[in-house]
């Protein structure tokens, strides 16, 4: 199932998917049928190697359970999911794999919907076949291809009310949340102006732990000083930033998250191979 997260700015979307996928980083079951799955391949002439868990996501996560060792994400970049194709190198998804992807409509942008890939769409229409599930979470759904909203559900992060211990930690998490089953029930609540309570069940969601400790919720900073390297700020208090500029450049470089070069021109190249 592809499920779509939505919310305004700093209302707990990514970590409300952080809390599920951290749910599913421990689910005995799940990771009991990727690894099963993945054996009767290797019994098949694959050479596979099995995963601790099945989950992945566009950004690091360190997931945590009482009783369990810490666990990890695979990082993946989204602009990769997809079938194999002549144009752009793709991850190699195994069998039950859970993908969260922040920031979703920088991947699936509904602006250039014309040129999105076709091994990428089909990829996401035919997700279900290798019993994938992907939870993308965005600001506005409008803003993620029409293509994958027509195959989503939909979380609406109502409220978002913080529980803190006696030393002022953060203990627990509750959302309120709205689930909405398809893009055309979608479609009525919006129309409604979110008031038509036909088109959503409304309950909550509950987190013992802090589950911010899980992620880098700033990780997005580092992209606002892409290009500013040998600039200054308009101040004289440079000199404080000169440790973590370079911290700054070296996360760049390190994580593969951006545009992969022919993405988009894909679909272009094709349609001028058919005129020749």
């Amino acid at each position: 199932m592809i499920t779509i997260i939505f919310a305004p700015p700093r209302t707990g979307k990514t970590c409300f998917m952080t809390h599920m996928l951290n749910c599913y980083a421990f689910d005995k079951e799940r990771n009991k049928l990727m690894r099963q799955e993945i054996m009767r391949k290797n019994q098949h002439g694959f050479k596979l190697s099995t995963p601790k868990h099945c989950v992945s996501s566009n950004y690091d996560i360190k997931f945590r359970k009482y009783g369990y060792s810490p666990r990890f994400n695979r990082r993946i970049n989204p602009y990769r999911l997809g079938f194999k194709n002549e144009f752009v190198k793709t991850h190699f998804n195994f069998p039950y794999e859970v993908i969260g992807i922040t920031e979703a409509q920088k991947y699936l942008n509904s602006r250039m919907s014309l040129y999105f890939p076709e091994w990428q769409s089909r990829w996401y229409e035919q997700h279900g076949h290798d019993n994938l599930d992907i939870f993308l979470d965005t600001q506005r759904p409008m803003l993620i291809d029409v293509n994958i909203r027509e195959l989503a559900q939909f979380i609406e992060i109502v409220k978002l009310k913080i529980y803190k211990d006696d030393f002022n930690r953060v203990c627990k998490l509750k959302w309120t949340i709205r689930r909405i089953d398809n893009s055309s029930v979608f479609d009525r609540y919006i129309e409604s102006g979110k008031k038509d309570k036909s088109c959503y069940i409304q309950e909550t969601v509950v987190a013992n732990y802090n589950v911010f400790n899980l992620y880098d919720s700033q990780s997005c900073k580092p992209k606002f000083y892409d290009g500013h390297f040998d600039e200054d700020f308009d101040i004289n208090e440079s000199e404080q930033m000169e440790e973590s500029l370079e911290g700054y450049i070296k996360y760049l470089k390190d994580n593969d998250d951006e545009l992969p070069e022919n993405f988009y021109q894909s679909k272009t190249k094709k349609k001028e191979k058919k005129n020749d």
